[in-house]
């Protein structure tokens, strides 16, 4: 009896041991100015913020140091991209595309694009535009128009991608760079060879826009969400469903993966008002059960897996930032 006893007891010891920490606000972010847009760096080592001052204001995390202020003089601009090194990018409203290097704040260069506008529907999503996971593609969705895929850092053009009449949303490199998912108007998941621009294989069971897509650790599945309130599952290779997450109480626009492959993360947006707070969640990849669901205080604004496996999200007020752990 007393064997079963501490069995329970190690048990329970063992599962409160393998219990994520309590969600808390881990950051407060003073900034100057209102803020209009903001991006994580994908591994949640800085953050950037477009405030209405027309300056972009780039800080660490989770420590909140401001480690530069950079002037736009008078841009109005979208954060595109904020790079694992602290790169910068971002658009203003006539398709010029601006980069920054990682410390300084003069422009490292510009690039004017065709009908370009940004594809902004959501802006926790990381995936409005993206490295390639090697630092040496850029692609860029672009509403109303052809996807464009340049070179880094040159910012030579290499190839547009076929887009639905309403243009693409969203974008992810698999993680060996081999592979590119775009997600568009049309809610067609189309899967591209990333080197040529070769489309291999594509899915259509979203009904609806799709906002929100991302690899496996693994790049064997893609995972897709959006207006239908639901997530899927898609084969890389062949574009078949595997399986589906939810109903959800409402629409998909933030999806992500965990370092480690093992989490999956989401933000939902409230298909009544963008202006409403909305849940945010995080399942077990391989079984779909759900391990997290959240509705923050505010509006979430932005979001970012660390490399040390924690999923950050990040809210705002008039004059400052919250950045809040979630897992």
């Amino acid at each position: 009896m007393r064997m079963v006893v501490v069995g329970v007891l190690l048990g329970l010891g063992l599962a409160e041991a393998q219990a994520p920490p309590p969600i808390a606000e881990i950051s407060t972010l003073s900034t100057t100015s209102e803020v209009s847009d903001v991006l994580f760096a994908r591994n949640g080592k800085s953050l950037a913020a477009f405030c209405k001052d027309h300056q972009i204001r780039q800080w660490s995390l989770p420590q909140g140091q401001l480690l530069r202020t950079i002037d736009t003089h008078g841009r109005n601009a979208a954060l595109l991209l904020v790079s694992d090194d602290g790169r910068l990018l971002a658009a203003d409203r006539d398709g010029t595309v601006m980069a920054w290097d990682a410390t300084g704040a003069n422009t490292a260069f510009e690039i004017k694009l065709p009908r370009y506008r940004a594809a902004r529907w959501f802006p926790p999503s990381p995936k409005t535009a993206t490295f390639s996971h090697s630092g040496g593609h850029l692609a860029l969705p672009v509403l109303t128009g052809a996807m464009q895929v340049l070179e880094w850092p040159s910012g030579r053009p290499l190839y547009t991608l076929n887009s639905p009449p309403g243009g693409t949303i969203a974008v992810a490199f698999s993680r060996d760079d081999s592979r590119m998912a775009v997600a568009g108007t049309d809610g067609v998941v189309r899967i591209y060879d990333s080197a040529s621009g070769k489309l291999v294989a594509q899915n259509d069971d979203l009904v609806g826009e799709s906002f929100a897509v991302e690899f496996s650790a693994d790049g064997s599945q893609v995972v897709a969400g959006g207006a239908e309130k639901t997530a899927i599952f898609i084969d890389t290779a062949t574009g078949k469903l595997i399986r589906r997450v939810g109903p959800l109480t409402d629409m998909v626009a933030y999806l992500a993966f965990s370092p480690d492959g093992k989490h999956l993360s989401a933000a939902l947006d409230r298909e009544e008002s963008a202006a409403l707070p909305a849940a945010v969640l995080v399942w077990d990849a391989s079984s779909g059960k759900e391990i997290a669901d959240w509705t923050p205080p505010g509006v979430v604004i932005g979001g970012a897996w660390t490399r040390d496996g924690n999923w950050l999200v990040v809210t705002s007020a008039p004059t400052s930032l919250h950045v809040w752990r979630v897992y």
